[in-house]
């Protein structure tokens, strides 16, 4: 038999419960203080200048915890950044993805590969990464041959070529576009510029005009939206990822990337998977370092990562290749729409992805309803051919007329 409890024992047990209920609440205060200290330290430490959110509903109280770090003893000093630091914040909803990403401009002359490791050991970081460069190809010089003028793709059949297709809207994020073009005028919607957050998308450069122009010139359906990111000489990467979330929410059905990364990002992936996850289809670039090194986003499985062929069919001298490229096209002087109503031959990856975008904006444009990832991925299946090489330069998309043989369906 159990003994009865007196009445003094059972208020001596509720005191110890009370105190033990009180020290776990002080306890994990206390925790949650230190993680926010330990980041206050942090931002101290690196001189910590702006946080500047990647995204216009990230949360305000996220935000605070990336304060200013002034020292008064160099108050002029500390308003130059000198680095850049892109944190993604722990999120407890997979849906608020981007809304946690933040750019930290900072004043240190440490190595910022070790300034992002020092801010990933935090238990509020869930990735810090440098705000790396983007690749961007340079501009081709012209060349004195007779341009060839692009065509409908094949994807387009000849009965219904005529008819008004239903706008796909691709996603440009480049270098601007030059919307007064003759080629592309009434054939684009209002973009925006992220590098002095305007909607003035001028193309400084030519490389996004021409990447719009081919599209246009490959593709009945597509209507562009351009994304200006970069300068044409090179871009950031947190340009990048704010475009690929403002493209996602802004109904873009596909994203025509003529850059990259030489190495693999976390935050970039985020980015990617947020937009995958609103079903928008993405095709990269694979690459102007003839090497079989991957490049990203193009080497990721969830995008169509894309090589360039010479005229006679082969890899073009600078292409990159690799068992992750998904396709390539003819890409040696391909003449488009440069900016001021001109025109220009340019040469490399950057001009054969805005050919399988074209292709894929005219298949989604006659589908009766969503197309998936894999749904697409068959349909360049069945307009492509294997290619005979010693580098691996995933299929040929074939041009205008021509039939896939059907023993070559099988990847």
């Amino acid at each position: 038999m159990f003994k009865k409890i007196s009445p003094k024992t059972k208020i001596l047990l509720l005191g110890i419960f009370i105190l033990a209920v009180a020290a776990g609440i002080t306890v994990s205060c206390f925790t949650a203080r230190s993680s926010v200290d330990q980041l206050a330290e942090l931002n101290f430490k690196y001189g910590l200048v702006a946080a500047q959110p990647l995204d216009h509903l990230a949360d305000a109280q996220e935000v605070s915890l990336f304060k200013p770090a002034f020292l008064q003893a160099d108050l002029v000093g500390s308003v130059k950044p000198q680095q850049d630091l892109i944190v993604s914040l722990k999120a407890d909803n997979s849906d608020d993805l981007l809304q946690h990403i933040l750019l930290l401009k900072l004043r240190t002359g440490e190595d910022i590969k070790q300034v992002a490791e020092a801010y990933q050991n935090s238990p509020i970081v869930q990735t810090a990464e440098p705000n790396f460069d983007l690749k961007i190809d340079p501009a081709a010089e012209p060349t004195a041959e007779v341009s060839t003028e692009l065509e409908a793709p094949a994807s387009v059949p000849a009965e219904t070529a005529v008819q008004e297709p239903q706008p796909v809207l691709v996603a440009v994020v480049d270098s601007g576009v030059d919307i007064t073009h003759p080629d592309l005028v009434g054939r684009t919607e209002p973009g925006w510029n992220f590098l002095n957050q305007s909607s003035d998308v001028t193309d400084s450069d030519g490389h996004g005009t021409h990447t719009a122009g081919i599209i246009l010139r490959n593709s009945l359906a597509a209507k562009i939206l351009p994304l200006k990111i970069s300068d044409g000489a090179t871009g950031k990467m947190s340009e990048l990822v704010a475009a690929i979330k403002f493209a996602a929410d802004h109904d873009v059905q596909v994203i025509n990337l003529s850059l990259g990364l030489p190495h693999e990002s976390a935050i970039l992936h985020e980015a990617i998977d947020y937009a995958r996850a609103k079903n928008v289809l993405i095709v990269a670039a694979a690459g102007n370092y003839n090497t079989g090194a991957e490049f990203f986003p193009a080497a990721w499985p969830e995008v169509f990562g894309v090589a360039a062929l010479g005229k006679n069919g082969s890899k073009l001298f600078l292409s990159n290749f690799g068992e992750w490229v998904d396709c390539s096209v003819m890409a040696q002087d391909v003449y488009a729409p440069a900016p001021g109503g001109k025109y220009a031959y340019r040469t490399g990856t950057s001009e054969a992805a805005p050919v399988v975008s074209a292709k894929i904006a005219d298949l989604l444009s006659t589908a009766t309803g969503p197309m998936s990832f894999v749904d697409v991925n068959n349909f360049l299946l069945q307009n492509s051919e294997p290619i005979v090489s010693r580098y691996s330069l995933g299929r040929r998309i074939l041009a205008v007329g021509e039939q896939a043989p059907v023993e070559s369906l099988s990847r």
